[in-house]
Formats: structure tokens, sequence, C-alpha cells
């Protein structure tokens, strides 16, 4: 399984720290594809926006490997996780760590499954129905999570196109230009075109 590219976007450009997620854990977190949005609509994660190249990299990999459906894929970088439950996710995940660290094995508490994972060898179960963590780790370490998000039906299909030497986000037959936000109105998306 090679996950040099993302690596390598990700040692170009660290994802940041994501402020919702400060009482699971610390270290760097974010979500790409639908994430469930405060007070507002489910949507796309503005980091598709964003990061349109880390987003197609992630699609590309898990066209390859991943066999459960998903919705949403959460990038951790140096994530220690407290003992939680995935509360907004539906179904089975698929986690698959990787970098150059020690230790950080996932530690399922309770069910079949209970126990030390080295999760470099990705582990598939449903993570809202079992609590688990992340053990303390030395090095760099990241991790990718694929699951479906509650909520998510109705979205688009997403992709990522690359156009005039860029990479773009893009929703059903729409390239995206812009980001959503609430309190500055939405750009719209543009069909595709020369961007």
């Amino acid at each position: 399984m090679d996950l040099t590219e993302i690596r390598e976007e990700l040692n170009r450009l660290p994802i940041p720290i994501n402020k919702y997620r400060l009482k699971s854990g610390t270290g760097r977190s974010q979500t790409f594809g639908v994430v469930n949005r405060r007070g507002q609509p489910t949507d796309y994660s503005r980091q598709c926006w964003l990061r349109p190249k880390l987003y197609g990299l992630l699609l590309e990999f898990a066209q390859k490997h991943v066999k459960v459906p998903f919705t949403s894929i959460t990038v951790n970088q140096n994530y220690t996780a407290a003992p939680h439950y995935d509360k907004g996710n539906i179904g089975d995940s698929y986690l698959v760590a990787f970098g150059d660290y020690e230790g950080g094995e996932l530690e399922i508490h309770e069910g079949p499954l209970k126990g030390l994972h080295d999760v470099r060898v990705p582990v598939v179960t449903d993570f809202s129905k079992i609590l688990h963590s992340v053990k303390p780790f030395t090095g760099t370490r990241y991790s990718l999570v694929f699951y479906n998000a509650r909520g998510a039906s109705d979205l688009p299909t997403p992709s990522v196109v690359f156009l005039n030497g860029k990479y773009w986000f893009k929703r059903g037959d729409a390239v995206c230009t812009g980001l959503d936000h609430p309190l500055k109105g939405r750009k719209r998306d543009e069909p595709i075109r020369d961007v």
C-alpha cells in the first residue's frame, strides 16, 4: 500500500488543528468530504476547496484500497485520540496509519476486537459502537479514517479535476471556485469550463 504522495503533500503543507476536536484528543486533524456543520445543513468540508490536491490523492487511495462505502475522510497528523466513540459515523470505517513512528497502537476497549492493534495494517470496524483510543507514540504518525457521515445522502458526488495547471474540487457537474461561508454568502459553483 503506497501512501508516499499523501505523505509528501502532508509534509509540504501540514493540516491545521481542528478546534472542534480538542476534547477527543490532541494533534492535527481535519475532515475531507461530508461534514456535519454546527447549525448548518450537512455539506462538504471547506478542506475540499482549500486542499483539492490532497483530497484527490485521498480519493485515489480509497479507490484502490478502501472496500467500505464512505462519504468522509478524516486525516490525522500526530493526533493522540482519547477514549471515544465516533458518534457521527454510520457503519464500518476503514482506518490505516503510516509514518515514521513507534507506539501509537489503536486500543479497542471492548467487543470482539478488544486489545491493541498496529494500524499500519488497516482495521475495518464500526467505531461508532466501540470505545477506542490511540496509545502514546514518538515520531510522526499520520492516520486516515474513511467512513459514512450521518445526513450525507442528498449531496452531489464529489471529485477533483486538474484544469489549467491547478486542482479544483468538483461537486457533481460543477467546479467549485469558492468556499461556503454563512456570514459572507456562498460563492457559486461554476459549470466546468476554462477556470
